[in-house]
Protein backbone atom coordinates (compact mmCIF):
# COMPACT_ATOMS: atom_id res chain seq x y z
CA UNK A 1 0.00 0.00 0.00
CA UNK A 2 1.42 3.14 -1.12
CA UNK A 3 1.42 6.45 1.39
CA UNK A 4 0.31 9.52 -1.07
CA UNK A 5 3.31 11.58 -0.30
CA UNK A 6 5.42 8.75 -2.44
CA UNK A 7 3.55 10.63 -5.50
CA UNK A 8 2.93 13.87 -4.07
CA UNK A 9 5.91 14.85 -2.36
CA UNK A 10 8.65 14.12 -4.42
CA UNK A 11 7.60 13.40 -8.14
CA UNK A 12 11.35 12.57 -9.41
CA UNK A 13 11.09 9.80 -7.57
CA UNK A 14 8.23 8.35 -9.60
CA UNK A 15 8.39 5.53 -12.28
CA UNK A 16 6.39 2.94 -14.14
CA UNK A 17 7.07 0.60 -11.47
CA UNK A 18 4.55 3.06 -8.99
CA UNK A 19 1.91 1.55 -11.31
CA UNK A 20 1.78 -2.15 -9.98
CA UNK A 21 -0.06 -5.33 -10.22
CA UNK A 22 -3.42 -5.45 -8.64
CA UNK A 23 -3.30 -9.27 -7.56
CA UNK A 24 -6.96 -9.30 -7.14
CA UNK A 25 -9.92 -7.08 -7.48
CA UNK A 26 -9.45 -4.07 -4.66
CA UNK A 27 -11.66 -4.49 -1.90
CA UNK A 28 -14.16 -1.55 -2.27
CA UNK A 29 -12.50 1.96 -1.91
CA UNK A 30 -13.38 3.77 1.70
CA UNK A 31 -10.97 6.19 2.78
CA UNK A 32 -8.76 4.99 -0.20
CA UNK A 33 -9.12 6.46 -3.68
CA UNK A 34 -7.51 3.81 -6.75
CA UNK A 35 -6.33 5.03 -10.15
CA UNK A 36 -6.14 2.77 -13.04
CA UNK A 37 -3.45 3.72 -16.34
CA UNK A 38 -5.02 1.90 -18.95
CA UNK A 39 -3.32 1.72 -22.34
CA UNK A 40 -5.70 2.48 -25.20
CA UNK A 41 -3.18 1.61 -28.22
CA UNK A 42 -2.83 -2.29 -25.96
CA UNK A 43 -3.74 -4.90 -28.70
CA UNK A 44 -7.31 -6.98 -27.58
CA UNK A 45 -9.68 -8.95 -29.28
CA UNK A 46 -11.51 -7.79 -31.75
CA UNK A 47 -14.92 -6.62 -30.91
CA UNK A 48 -14.19 -7.36 -26.75
CA UNK A 49 -14.99 -3.85 -26.08
CA UNK A 50 -18.70 -3.42 -27.60
CA UNK A 51 -19.67 -6.60 -25.56
CA UNK A 52 -20.05 -4.79 -22.57
CA UNK A 53 -20.98 -1.46 -23.78
CA UNK A 54 -24.84 0.25 -24.10
CA UNK A 55 -26.65 0.21 -26.97
CA UNK A 56 -26.29 4.39 -26.38
CA UNK A 57 -22.20 3.80 -26.23
CA UNK A 58 -22.10 2.34 -29.14
CA UNK A 59 -24.09 4.68 -31.24
CA UNK A 60 -21.67 7.31 -29.41
CA UNK A 61 -18.82 4.99 -30.59
CA UNK A 62 -19.69 5.11 -34.38
CA UNK A 63 -20.26 9.01 -34.49
CA UNK A 64 -16.48 9.35 -34.46
CA UNK A 65 -14.75 10.27 -37.57
CA UNK A 66 -11.46 8.13 -36.83
CA UNK A 67 -10.93 5.01 -36.42
CA UNK A 68 -8.78 5.57 -33.66
CA UNK A 69 -11.08 7.95 -32.01
CA UNK A 70 -13.73 5.07 -31.81
CA UNK A 71 -11.16 2.12 -30.55
CA UNK A 72 -9.81 4.80 -27.88
CA UNK A 73 -13.81 6.07 -26.55
CA UNK A 74 -14.86 1.90 -26.89
CA UNK A 75 -11.43 0.95 -24.90
CA UNK A 76 -11.67 3.29 -22.33
CA UNK A 77 -15.66 2.83 -21.62
CA UNK A 78 -15.13 -1.05 -21.95
CA UNK A 79 -12.15 -0.78 -19.07
CA UNK A 80 -14.48 1.82 -16.90
CA UNK A 81 -17.59 -0.69 -17.10
CA UNK A 82 -15.48 -3.33 -16.30
CA UNK A 83 -13.77 -1.95 -13.24
CA UNK A 84 -16.64 -0.25 -11.75
CA UNK A 85 -18.24 -3.95 -11.58
CA UNK A 86 -15.58 -5.13 -9.88
CA UNK A 87 -16.44 -2.67 -7.40
CA UNK A 88 -20.29 -2.90 -7.28
CA UNK A 89 -20.23 -7.01 -7.68
CA UNK A 90 -22.41 -6.94 -10.24
CA UNK A 91 -22.15 -7.29 -14.42
CA UNK A 92 -20.29 -4.84 -16.29
CA UNK A 93 -22.86 -4.49 -18.91
CA UNK A 94 -25.67 -3.99 -16.04
CA UNK A 95 -24.46 -0.80 -14.94
CA UNK A 96 -26.41 1.88 -15.56
CA UNK A 97 -25.23 5.97 -16.03
CA UNK A 98 -26.68 9.20 -15.75
CA UNK A 99 -25.35 12.21 -16.55
CA UNK A 100 -25.20 15.56 -14.48
CA UNK A 101 -26.27 19.07 -16.65
CA UNK A 102 -22.47 19.31 -17.25
CA UNK A 103 -22.19 16.05 -18.85
CA UNK A 104 -20.42 14.25 -15.94
CA UNK A 105 -21.84 10.64 -15.80
CA UNK A 106 -22.23 9.17 -12.75
CA UNK A 107 -23.61 5.48 -11.56
CA UNK A 108 -27.65 5.71 -10.74
CA UNK A 109 -28.69 5.77 -7.20
CA UNK A 110 -30.21 2.38 -7.09
CA UNK A 111 -27.24 0.63 -8.08
CA UNK A 112 -25.06 2.18 -6.10
CA UNK A 113 -25.65 2.87 -2.19
CA UNK A 114 -22.10 3.03 -1.11
CA UNK A 115 -21.68 6.08 -2.99
CA UNK A 116 -18.54 5.06 -5.49
CA UNK A 117 -17.31 7.65 -7.13
CA UNK A 118 -15.11 7.86 -10.08
CA UNK A 119 -13.90 9.77 -13.01
CA UNK A 120 -12.01 9.72 -16.23
CA UNK A 121 -9.48 11.26 -18.35
CA UNK A 122 -7.82 10.60 -21.54
CA UNK A 123 -5.24 12.01 -23.43
CA UNK A 124 -3.19 10.53 -26.76
CA UNK A 125 -2.86 6.59 -26.24
CA UNK A 126 -2.71 6.26 -21.83
CA UNK A 127 -6.60 6.86 -19.72
CA UNK A 128 -6.33 7.20 -15.83
CA UNK A 129 -9.46 6.29 -14.44
CA UNK A 130 -10.01 7.33 -10.51
CA UNK A 131 -12.19 5.49 -8.32
CA UNK A 132 -13.20 6.30 -4.61
CA UNK A 133 -16.15 6.53 -2.56
CA UNK A 134 -18.45 9.42 -0.73
CA UNK A 135 -16.55 12.38 -1.81
CA UNK A 136 -16.30 13.87 -5.16
CA UNK A 137 -13.04 13.30 -7.13
CA UNK A 138 -11.54 14.36 -10.28
CA UNK A 139 -8.35 13.32 -12.59
CA UNK A 140 -6.54 14.94 -15.71
CA UNK A 141 -3.51 13.87 -18.26
CA UNK A 142 -2.43 15.66 -20.77
CA UNK A 143 0.51 14.28 -23.03
CA UNK A 144 3.59 16.70 -22.97
CA UNK A 145 4.07 19.13 -25.78
CA UNK A 146 6.91 20.84 -25.66
CA UNK A 147 6.42 24.02 -28.79
CA UNK A 148 3.45 24.55 -26.17
CA UNK A 149 3.20 28.20 -26.06
CA UNK A 150 3.26 28.36 -22.33
CA UNK A 151 2.43 32.35 -22.02
CA UNK A 152 0.12 32.93 -24.21
CA UNK A 153 -2.10 30.21 -22.78
CA UNK A 154 -1.35 31.10 -19.29
CA UNK A 155 -2.72 34.78 -20.10
CA UNK A 156 -6.06 33.38 -20.83
CA UNK A 157 -6.65 30.20 -18.53
CA UNK A 158 -4.39 30.52 -15.79
CA UNK A 159 -4.89 33.01 -12.29
CA UNK A 160 -2.73 36.42 -11.65
CA UNK A 161 -0.94 34.40 -8.86
CA UNK A 162 -0.36 31.63 -11.14
CA UNK A 163 0.66 33.63 -13.67
CA UNK A 164 3.37 35.29 -11.53
CA UNK A 165 4.60 32.10 -10.09
CA UNK A 166 5.09 30.62 -13.95
CA UNK A 167 6.77 33.80 -14.93
CA UNK A 168 9.02 33.30 -11.46
CA UNK A 169 10.41 30.16 -12.70
CA UNK A 170 13.72 29.54 -14.97
CA UNK A 171 13.43 28.63 -19.03
CA UNK A 172 13.67 24.51 -18.36
CA UNK A 173 10.55 24.46 -15.61
CA UNK A 174 8.32 26.20 -17.40
CA UNK A 175 6.95 23.77 -20.20
CA UNK A 176 6.96 20.52 -17.20
CA UNK A 177 5.13 23.83 -14.17
CA UNK A 178 2.50 24.66 -17.05
CA UNK A 179 1.71 21.51 -17.84
CA UNK A 180 1.45 20.76 -13.32
CA UNK A 181 -0.81 23.48 -13.47
CA UNK A 182 -3.10 22.70 -16.10
CA UNK A 183 -3.43 19.00 -14.69
CA UNK A 184 -4.25 20.36 -11.26
CA UNK A 185 -6.71 22.73 -11.95
CA UNK A 186 -8.75 20.52 -14.22
CA UNK A 187 -8.54 18.07 -11.82
CA UNK A 188 -10.14 20.24 -9.20
CA UNK A 189 -12.28 21.38 -11.95
CA UNK A 190 -13.67 17.95 -12.55
CA UNK A 191 -14.17 16.81 -8.98
CA UNK A 192 -16.36 20.14 -8.53
CA UNK A 193 -18.35 19.08 -11.54
CA UNK A 194 -18.66 22.70 -12.69
CA UNK A 195 -16.14 22.57 -15.80
CA UNK A 196 -16.11 25.72 -17.83
CA UNK A 197 -18.65 27.15 -15.76
CA UNK A 198 -16.19 27.89 -12.84
CA UNK A 199 -13.79 30.22 -14.33
CA UNK A 200 -10.31 29.37 -14.64
CA UNK A 201 -8.49 32.38 -13.21
CA UNK A 202 -10.78 32.73 -10.20
CA UNK A 203 -8.43 29.87 -8.38
CA UNK A 204 -5.27 29.15 -8.09
CA UNK A 205 -2.90 25.74 -7.60
CA UNK A 206 0.62 24.91 -6.68
CA UNK A 207 2.49 25.11 -10.18
CA UNK A 208 5.97 24.15 -8.96
CA UNK A 209 6.57 20.57 -11.55
CA UNK A 210 8.50 19.68 -8.46
CA UNK A 211 7.10 20.74 -5.49
CA UNK A 212 3.81 19.43 -3.60
CA UNK A 213 0.43 19.85 -5.72
CA UNK A 214 -2.17 22.20 -4.11
CA UNK A 215 -5.25 24.30 -4.19
CA UNK A 216 -3.95 27.56 -3.06
CA UNK A 217 -7.45 29.61 -2.67
CA UNK A 218 -10.72 29.87 -4.58
CA UNK A 219 -11.61 33.69 -5.11
CA UNK A 220 -9.42 34.50 -2.49
CA UNK A 221 -10.59 31.95 0.55
CA UNK A 222 -7.34 30.30 1.47
CA UNK A 223 -9.15 28.32 3.93
CA UNK A 224 -10.65 26.20 0.83
CA UNK A 225 -7.37 24.57 0.55
CA UNK A 226 -7.78 23.05 3.40
CA UNK A 227 -10.96 20.96 2.32
CA UNK A 228 -9.04 19.10 -0.80
CA UNK A 229 -6.22 17.09 -1.55
CA UNK A 230 -4.20 16.70 -4.43
CA UNK A 231 -1.79 14.39 -6.11
CA UNK A 232 0.75 14.60 -8.93
CA UNK A 233 0.47 11.01 -11.21
CA UNK A 234 3.39 10.01 -12.83
CA UNK A 235 3.26 8.52 -16.50
CA UNK A 236 6.41 8.78 -18.42
CA UNK A 237 5.53 11.77 -21.26
CA UNK A 238 3.02 12.76 -19.41
CA UNK A 239 1.07 14.85 -16.40
CA UNK A 240 -1.33 13.97 -14.57
CA UNK A 241 -2.80 14.99 -11.34
CA UNK A 242 -5.76 13.39 -8.93
CA UNK A 243 -7.85 15.85 -6.84
CA UNK A 244 -10.10 14.42 -4.07
CA UNK A 245 -12.77 16.48 -1.66
CA UNK A 246 -11.59 15.50 1.80
CA UNK A 247 -8.72 13.52 3.01
CA UNK A 248 -6.92 10.60 1.70
CA UNK A 249 -5.50 7.87 3.76
CA UNK A 250 -4.49 6.19 0.92
CA UNK A 251 -3.75 6.07 -2.93
CA UNK A 252 -3.19 2.94 -4.69
CA UNK A 253 -1.84 3.27 -8.80
CA UNK A 254 -2.99 0.25 -11.07
CA UNK A 255 -1.93 -0.57 -14.42
CA UNK A 256 -5.01 -2.06 -16.10
CA UNK A 257 -5.36 -4.98 -18.80
CA UNK A 258 -8.09 -7.29 -19.53
CA UNK A 259 -8.76 -10.60 -21.36
CA UNK A 260 -12.11 -8.89 -22.84
CA UNK A 261 -13.76 -11.97 -23.35
CA UNK A 262 -17.48 -11.74 -23.20
CA UNK A 263 -18.91 -12.20 -19.72
CA UNK A 264 -15.63 -13.62 -18.49
CA UNK A 265 -14.27 -12.65 -15.27
CA UNK A 266 -12.42 -9.52 -15.14
CA UNK A 267 -8.49 -9.84 -14.69
CA UNK A 268 -5.72 -6.92 -13.92
CA UNK A 269 -2.50 -7.31 -14.41
CA UNK A 270 0.98 -4.75 -14.58
CA UNK A 271 2.20 -3.86 -17.74
CA UNK A 272 5.25 -1.35 -18.19
CA UNK A 273 4.74 1.34 -20.39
Amino acid sequence: MKDVSVLSSDPKQGHDGLWSQAPSMPAFPTKRVDVWRVRLDERVRAGSEASVLSPDEIARASRFHFERDRTHFSRCRSALRRLLAGYLAMPATEIRFEYLSNGKPQITDEQNPRGLQFNVSHSADVALIAVGSKHRLGVDIEKIRVEVDTDSLAERFFSFHERAELRALPDHLRVPAFYACWTRKEAFLKATGDGLSFPLADFSVTTHPELDPGLEEIRGNTEARKHWFLADLVVDGYRATMAVEGAVSQLETYTYTCTCYPNAPMKVSSASM
